[in-house]
């Protein structure tokens, strides 16, 4: 049995702690001051500023190796908390009837974002994120799918960076879940929806849980606590989706990563943590007065990670690249916001 190495541990820490300090330092400025003077989500504020430092060259030296780490590490732990937010029974509660048009618009466009990417010049890389970041839950599944996609050293299996195509996926992501989310409710009364109906296509079809609370806060509190609930069943579907991602590598490039003399986990640790809290949630429930520290919790975490992964982005190389991601996305909203409202129509 291997010992552990204390010495290696400590000089490991010692690498990363300045860069995750500042990395916090950001996170924090981002969810608790500079969101209540900009009128957009933490997480894309904290992406913004990871990419101005790196743009900027005021990244230090020695805050490399930390940023790296916060770009991974809080990332997945926050996956893991998300899923103490999540239970079985509330999402069963729903209806087969919005089950069916949960996961028709998952499936639709997750897998048509991913057929539409060479039509639209975006790489393959780029088209997964997009469409995890699109069907599922925004930023944190862009996130969550560059983790699988990840062969270890921050490149995809074709020895591409992830940086770049992480970046513009958030950056898409959360623009059109923006749009979306202003949109859906003035379209609601003009299509002649109720309050539930209504508040089942924007959980179907809007990007971000914070914007899906949003939108569906416009229309009325029935429209806000569908949405809720409808939203969360797609986040469970984040496990599926990454999986799907994973298998999907290997059968294009083989199952072992260039360089590497391992073959990397089916279903990474921070996914299987991630439905154990489902589990453990739905079996022994969270108290309400800790449910709210541990969505805390999980936002900071999160938003840590959008400081790290923005960080590894430099806005001069990736201007020239993002302009096919950007059209990819709109597509692939108009995707998701017209295949979720056919099933609304034809089901509800």
């Amino acid at each position: 049995m291997p010992r552990f190495d204390h010495q290696a541990w400590a000089q490991r820490a010692e690498q990363i702690y300045p860069g995750a300090i500042l990395a916090f330092v950001g996170a924090a400025a981002a969810h608790y001051f500079l969101d209540d003077w900009i009128p957009v989500s933490s997480l894309l504020i904290a992406v913004l500023l990871g990419i101005a430092l790196r743009t900027l060259e005021l990244v230090p030296s020695w805050g490399e190796a930390g940023f790296r780490w916060a770009a991974k590490f809080p990332l997945r732990l926050g996956i893991v908390l998300l899923g103490l937010q999540l239970a079985f029974s509330d999402i069963l509660g729903l209806g087969w009837q919005v089950l069916v048009i949960v996961l028709v618009t998952v499936t639709v466009t997750f897998v048509g974002i991913r057929l539409l990417g060479p039509l639209f010049g975006a790489d393959a890389t780029t088209a997964s994120l997009v469409a995890t970041g699109t069907a599922i839950c925004g930023a944190s599944a862009v996130a969550a799918a560059a983790a699988v996609l990840d062969r270890g050293d921050g490149r995809d299996r074709q020895s591409r960076s992830l940086g770049g195509p992480t970046a513009t996926a958030l950056a898409v992501v959360t623009l059109w879940g923006t749009v979306a989310m202003l949109a859906l409710p003035a379209l609601i009364p003009l299509l002649g929806l109720g309050e539930h109906a209504g508040g089942v296509w924007i959980g179907a079809s809007v990007h971000e849980v914070g914007q899906v609370v949003a939108a569906g806060g416009m229309v009325g509190a029935t429209a806000l606590a569908v949405a809720t609930m409808v939203k969360l069943a797609r986040v469970l579907l984040l496990a599926p989706a990454v999986v799907a991602l994973r298998l999907g590598s290997r059968g294009r490039h083989g199952a072992d990563s260039p360089g590497r003399g391992k073959r990397p986990p089916l279903l990474p640790w921070f996914v299987m943590g991630f439905l154990a809290a489902v589990a453990l949630n739905s079996a022994f429930g969270v108290p309400a007065d800790q449910q709210q520290l541990l969505t805390g919790a999980t936002e900071l975490l999160i938003t840590i990670a959008m400081v790290g992964i923005g960080s590894q982005v430099n806005l001069r190389e990736l201007a020239a690249t993002g302009m096919p991601a950007l059209l990819l996305g709109g597509a692939g909203s108009l995707l998701t916001a017209g295949t979720a409202l056919g099933g609304v129509v034809i089901l509800l």
